[in-house]
């Protein structure tokens, strides 16, 4: 009975050391946009298993639409450069540069391929994503150095069609979205999506309103231009060292352009 006891302790502890692939770790199928709430992001890479893909992670509009198979901890990277400078092998090139920079010192690059690689730091930002859901369609809202770095929203398809709004409250107390098709009373941390009511290529009225001790205070009024082609997220926060005010960021996403097709040749007269 011992004997029986032990071996199993054994198994288990093996089990424990085997590598993460070896125990089937759970896996995750998604199609993700990126937004980064702070600044322009360049020279990172999405892990996929082994491997990096360069990423460049604006902030007035989303990544094209990423496919990511991987482990349900996504991760995000620092990556840097392993290009290989050419060797400048005309003499007009030479003196192109000495003409711009003064004399050439050693070897200039030119044309280097823009090849990059982990930089070797831990991730910068990252999430855990339900694995074994499914295909995952997903906006990732990145924040370096805010906790983990990165929040979730959900864009399953159809949810946000063109023409209508999304309305994420990032703050710590509700706030309510009026527009000319009603009002939406968002709790914190939760997001609606609604069509503002508006006809095409017209203007109208938008206020966002917070709770102020028993009545609503408005944190901001503007005119908006709606067309029914775009779709725009606004991304509700709290604006730094103000209470109950409001920081408004709007990101505007359309459809992808359609491929340009081959233009037609016409034949010249009297040839079918």
């Amino acid at each position: 009975m011992k004997s029986e006891i032990l071996l199993s302790a054994l198994v288990a502890g093996a089990l424990a050391f085997l590598p993460v692939s070896a125990q089937e770790a759970p896996r995750v199928d998604a199609r993700l946009k990126f937004l980064s709430m702070t600044r322009p992001l360049m020279n990172i890479g999405l892990m996929h298993d082994k491997k990096a893909e360069g990423l460049v992670i604006a902030t007035d509009m989303l990544s094209d639409e990423v496919v990511y198979q991987g482990p349900s901890r996504l991760e995000l990277l620092e990556m840097k450069s392993t290009s290989v400078p050419s060797v400048i092998d005309t003499a007009k090139d030479e003196e192109s540069e000495r003409k711009k920079t003064g004399p050439t010192q050693g070897v200039r690059a030119k044309n280097s391929s823009k090849e990059y690689a982990p930089a070797g730091t831990p991730p910068f930002a990252w999430i855990d994503l339900p694995a074994n859901q499914g295909r995952l369609h997903l906006i990732l809202l990145v924040t370096p150095g805010l906790g983990n770095g990165i929040i979730a929203l959900a864009d399953t398809p159809g949810s946000g069609p063109l023409g209508s709004n999304r309305y994420l409250n990032l703050c710590s107390y509700p706030v309510v979205v009026r527009l000319p098709s009603g009002d939406l009373k968002i709790e914190p941390k939760g997001s609606k999506s609604a069509r503002p009511g508006a006809k095409n290529n017209e203007y109208y009225d938008l206020q966002i309103l917070t709770p102020d001790e028993e009545k609503q205070k408005l944190a901001y009024s503007g005119r908006v231009f709606h067309m029914n082609s775009v779709r725009k997220l606004y991304l509700i926060s709290e604006a730094p060292g103000e209470s109950r005010r409001i920081s408004l960021k709007v990101v505007e996403d359309r459809d992808a352009p359609a491929k340009a097709q081959p233009p037609t040749a016409t034949p010249p007269k009297g040839v079918k």
